[in-house]
């Protein structure tokens, strides 16, 4: 999952970031940091951090039946506090369609290299 996959590696997701496009600073006080323990997180602009929709219309996708239980994901910019499963999880990618028929796996993947 994103959040594991962020963590795992002791840093964010690179789109996790401020309103003025900078990467928040994040602290974990009780380790470790994880789904159900978020790490604290604050941007020096006073904004919260988020993520940007990923769609190109500036909407977040749909991710139907998406969570371990069969449930819909609900995404929206503040993942890290407010986890899209009811588990705390987050979706199955392949479930996650946006309604202007953006190409999520093929964006992410570019947006993923492009950090190399």
């Amino acid at each position: 999952d994103l959040f594991g996959l962020a963590m795992g590696q002791r840093r964010l997701p690179p789109n996790y970031k401020c309103a003025d496009d900078t990467k928040p600073k994040c602290t974990c006080p009780n380790k470790p940091c994880n789904a159900k323990n978020p790490p604290d997180c604050t941007c020096d602009d006073g904004s919260t951090p988020g993520f940007k929709p990923p769609c190109d219309d500036g909407s977040f996708p749909v991710c139907a039946g998406g969570c371990s239980d069969g449930s819909d994901a609900v995404l929206t910019a503040d993942l890290l506090q407010n986890p899209p499963c009811p588990d705390g999880g987050f979706p199955r990618p392949r479930t996650c369609k946006c309604a202007d028929g953006t190409k999520l796996l093929r964006k992410l993947l570019r947006a993923f290299l492009q950090q190399g």
